[in-house]
C-alpha cells in the first residue's frame, strides 16, 4: 500500500469498515435528516445533520492506532485529529463536485468511506496533478465499508463524478490532520461534541484552476 500511495497518492483500503458497523450506519443513514449543502460552488450534495452515527464515527477515527497506520501508508507527518462528515450525491439533482484541492491548514491526508446500500453508478473518484488535465487515479469504490485515502497537497486536485442511478452515494470523508488533538477541539468548543463538530464542518475547501 506504501508504494501504491507513493506511485499514485492514493489508495483503496478494501473493508475499512467491518460488516457489522456498516449495517449500524445504514440504519442510521435512513432515520438521519439531511439537508442542501452548497460549498462555495465547489460541491453541491445533501449533507447528513449530526447525530449518533457521527459521534460514533468521531471516536472510531479518531483512534492513535489508526493515525500509525494511515502514516505507515501514506508517510505523511504527525497526525493528531480526524473530523469528517456524512454526504449523498443524488443523480439529477445537480450533486457533485468539481475539481479542487482540500489543501487547507493542517490536512494531510482525506479518506473517504462508503456507507451506500447498494452498488451506485457514476460517483467515480479522480485524482490529477494541477499542472495537468490528464486524470492519474480513479475509482468508483462501490464496497459498502471500503475506504479511499488520497494524499493532500496543493500540487493535487481531485473531484467526484456526478451519480447516474437510481442509488445514491453516501459516504462518510474527513481529513487526517496535525494540530489540537479531539480532546483539546472539543474544549475549544465550549464542551459539547455537537458544538465541536458545527465549528468543524466541511467550510473551507480551497478551489484549484
Amino acid at each position: 500500500m506504501r508504494r501504491s500511495f507513493d506511485a499514485h497518492h492514493a489508495v483503496r483500503l478494501p473493508g475499512f469498515l467491518d460488516a457489522d458497523l456498516v449495517s449500524e450506519a445504514h440504519r442510521a443513514i435512513r432515520q438521519a435528516i439531511f439537508h442542501d449543502h452548497d460549498d462555495g460552488g465547489i460541491a453541491r450534495e445533501q449533507r447528513m445533520s449530526n447525530d449518533a452515527l457521527l459521534a460514533l464515527m468521531r471516536l472510531i477515527m479518531n483512534d492513535s492506532r489508526l493515525f500509525d497506520l494511515i502514516r505507515g501508508i501514506s508517510g505523511c507527518g504527525p497526525i493528531t485529529y480526524l473530523d469528517g462528515r456524512v454526504y449523498a450525491f443524488h443523480s439529477g439533482s445537480n450533486h457533485g463536485d468539481s475539481w479542487h484541492s482540500d489543501a487547507s491548514g493542517d490536512r494531510q491526508v482525506g479518506i473517504s468511506i462508503n456507507l451506500s446500500e447498494g452498488e451506485f453508478e457514476g460517483g467515480i473518484f479522480e485524482l490529477r496533478h494541477v499542472a495537468s488535465d490528464a486524470v492519474e487515479w480513479s475509482i468508483a469504490n462501490t464496497v459498502p465499508g471500503d475506504a479511499i485515502l488520497f494524499r493532500i497537497s496543493e500540487d493535487l486536485c481531485h473531484r467526484v463524478t456526478a451519480v447516474t442511478g437510481s442509488i445514491p452515494r453516501v459516504v462518510y470523508a474527513g481529513w487526517f490532520q496535525a494540530g489540537p488533538d479531539l480532546l483539546t477541539v472539543l474544549k475549544r468548543a465550549g464542551g459539547s461534541a455537537e458544538d465541536a463538530h458545527r465549528r468543524l464542518q466541511y467550510t473551507d475547501q480551497v478551489p484549484t484552476t
